[in-house]
């Protein structure tokens, strides 16, 4: 009997309080999905490449894992608090036939784990499957390909999401249900009083919403400023203002929404207007902090889709798979070693025709040099960047002034490419090649903020070497020349070949770059096609580097910063939903006897369930349009701090895919607000029905 009862309140409190149980199996998938993160197979594949970079980010897991659990832990008690309270006159008849206190505590207990069994053996599977959907999913988009895939079953993860789940559960259960059973009989069947209000006058609805826009304001200049992340101490700065703000301006709401619904005479629209009232007047604080979790969580939802769609985009330019050292001087020699070796292991089956790679100092009188070697001396030229650095000093920008000033500085004692080599490099990436004259030149700079220095450039400028005036080419180059890091460039000139040779020391250098064939990649996925050729050359003494090293370090920022910020928006997301919920079905309990003395005035069930889907509405709308407004702020100072600034040119992509997911968020949104609205109709109407009893006895 005892069991059979368990079953059946189990059974019904999942089916009244679904949005409740829902809100559990979602947790339990966002945990076993991101403890399994190990057994990803793009973590697997970054793990032969990144592997100290990937240790640091599977050690943080635990401290996710302990936060994560602390933020459930209110998820549980705020669905708890409200499922037992609706419960207590059922607690007091157990109480007044006869059942001890300590059965009382077994029978809650035994709920409870019964409600959490359920919600594991629901979530888990769910997990498991979105688990290897995402790990496939990633897999082809990164160009590992759906053989990359190997299907994976965590027990480990399934075991922590058990015992912390559980954890979370028992502690909740044990503040709720040990304060629920030590109650007298009498309080069982007693109605909560009322909360009432305090009236702050004038500071309350005027002051402190003037004070709390002027922190916003503050905070919002701080975040679009960029000053905001200049340091850990300003980014606290600028969070505490903000939330200060948010405070104060939820203090003042109650007196302004008052104004804001005077009049409004239409059908129960001044009993919605005053309920309303007092729930924003009495519940401010749940309300920002509610609001304050929608912001967080739309920030790093919109952040971590946006990365997860640069996985399969792999934006940056290049035009080498691969990078052959050469040795300087011996450039033909080179070629035949190469291409011997790549016959000999198989790999230039795989491979397009190798081009040469040729770069070169040029040495200045800013280079020190023994006076003495007359040799040397003979290839010193003369550098000239005056007008280009006097053009700069033009610009109204002091910050831009400054640091394009500094970076021109670099470029008379550059280093040189060729031409024709530079340009074998754009058709290899797709692109079109340039055409330099007998007198131009192009500057190239390892960076994609380049917006200052071509605002000079369109000026047409000219630089001196050795006396003659060279007309600088209009759009600054940017494409790196290498697979990876074999040679940085931070600053280079580009010019035709005969003038190179002009201008060429001793010290120049040789690369040979070579592409995948574009059949293959479309066969196996890029990563995969890399990484076959990597293992056909393992063996070989060659000298070299992939775009492997450069693709797993971009993938692996990508995907850390995708999966961690997903799974704090997806808690914060069902936390914030979970405490609105609450906090105003708790209220309409609490102003039950309002609605009797409605519907015994004549309200029928339908205009109060009409008034009731209003409240629940705007109890939503409120701080969901100030977690919106926020992050209309918050979500570019997020890209641009996170991302840095070299990635501004991309974050226009960032911000739409961003707000586009706030959007579908309130799609998800409007499901909550219609189970919330579902779960109080039935509150309803145990209140309606006595009182139209009562009427149709008179």
């Amino acid at each position: 009997m005892f069991f059979k009862l368990v079953r059946k309140n189990g059974r019904k409190t999942r089916r009244e309080n679904g949005i409740f149980f829902f809100s559990l199996i979602v947790s339990v998938i966002a945990f076993y999905i991101f403890l399994s993160l190990e057994n990803q197979d793009v973590i697997h594949f970054l793990k032969t490449m990144e592997s100290d970079a990937v240790q640091k980010l599977l050690d943080l897991l635990p401290l996710f894992y302990g936060v994560s659990l602390f933020l459930l832990f209110f998820l549980v008690y705020f669905s708890g608090l409200y499922q037992l309270e609706r419960r207590r006159y059922e607690f007091g008849v157990f109480l007044m036939l006869g059942m001890k206190r300590s059965r009382l505590f077994l029978l809650l207990l035994a709920e409870d784990i019964w409600n959490s069994l359920t919600a594991l053996a629901v979530g888990i599977p769910i997990a498991v499957f979105l688990s290897e959907m995402i790990s496939m999913i990633t897999s082809k988009a990164v160009g590992l390909g759906i053989i990359g895939h190997h299907f994976t079953f965590s027990s480990e993860a399934v075991l922590l999401t058990a015992a912390g789940f559980a954890g979370i559960k028992l502690a909740a259960f044990a503040l709720l249900s040990g304060r629920m059973v030590r109650r007298e009989i009498l309080e069982y069947f007693q109605d909560h009083e009322e909360e009432a209000g305090n009236d702050a006058g004038r500071v309350r609805s005027i002051l402190s919403p003037a004070a709390g826009l002027v922190c916003l304001g503050a905070a919002y200049f701080s975040a679009i400023s960029g000053s905001a992340w200049m340091s850990i101490v300003s980014m606290g700065r600028t969070v505490i203002i903000g939330t200060v703000g948010m405070f104060l301006v939820f203090y003042g709401l109650g007196p302004f929404l008052e104004r804001f619904w005077k009049g409004k005479k239409k059908g129960l629209g001044i009993f919605t207007a005053r309920q309303l009232t007092e729930q924003a007047s009495l519940q401010w604080k749940p309300l920002v902090i509610s609001s304050l979790l929608f912001l967080a969580a739309f920030c790093f939802l919109g952040y971590g889709i946006a990365a997860a769609n640069t996985l399969s985009e792999q934006s940056a330019f290049h035009g080498a798979d691969f990078t052959f050292v050469g040795e300087r001087g011996k450039s033909e020699e080179t070629l035949e070693r190469i291409e011997a070796i790549l016959e000999s292991t198989g790999a230039g089956a795989y491979l397009e025709e190798p081009y040469e790679m040729r770069i070169a100092l040029v040495f200045t009188d800013a280079i020190p040099m023994d006076e003495e070697d007359e040799e040397m001396r003979s290839y010193v030229h003369d550098v000239d960047f005056s007008r280009l650095i006097a053009a700069a000093a033009r610009l109204e920008d002091p910050k831009e002034r400054q640091n394009l000033e500094s970076d021109l500085t670099y470029y008379e004692d550059p280093y040189l490419i060729t031409l024709s080599a530079y340009n074998q490099l754009l058709q290899a990436g797709g692109k079109e090649p340039i055409t330099l004259g007998e007198q131009e030149i192009a500057l190239y700079k390892n960076t994609q903020s380049t917006g200052a220095l071509e605002q000079i450039l369109a000026s047409g400028p000219e630089v001196q070497i050795d006396g003659t005036a060279y007309q600088v080419y209009d759009t600054v180059c940017t494409e790196p020349v290498v697979a990876d890091r074999l040679i940085t460039l931070a600053n280079a000139i580009i010019v035709p070949d005969e003038l190179f040779e002009k201008l060429k020391s001793p010290s120049e250098d040789s690369y040979w770059n070579l592409m995948l064939k574009s059949s293959y990649v479309e066969e196996m996925g890029l990563m995969q096609a890399v990484s076959t050729v990597n293992e056909l050359l393992a063996d070989s003494d060659l000298e070299y580097e992939s775009y492997l090293q450069s693709m797993g370090r971009q993938l692996f920022y990508h995907v850390a910063s995708a999966y961690l910020t997903i799974y704090l928006a997806v808690i914060f997301f069902v936390i914030a939903n979970t405490v609105l919920s609450v906090q105003f079905l708790m209220h309409q309990r609490r102003t039950g006897e309002r609605v009797r003395i409605l519907s015994f005035l004549g309200a029928g069930y339908e205009m109060l369930c009409q008034a009731a889907g209003q409240q629940v509405r705007w109890y939503f709308l409120i701080p969901l349009t100030a977690a919106v407004i926020n992050s209309i702020f918050g979500l570019p100072s997020l890209i641009t701090g996170v991302s840095g600034s070299q990635m501004a040119g991309g974050s226009l992509s960032f911000l739409i895919s961003g707000f586009l997911v706030i959007a579908c968020v309130f799609v998800l949104e409007y499901v909550y607000m219609k189970a919330v609205i579902r779960l109080n109709n039935r509150h309803l109407l145990s209140l309606v029905r006595p009182a139209e009893g009562r009427q149709e006895n008179l």
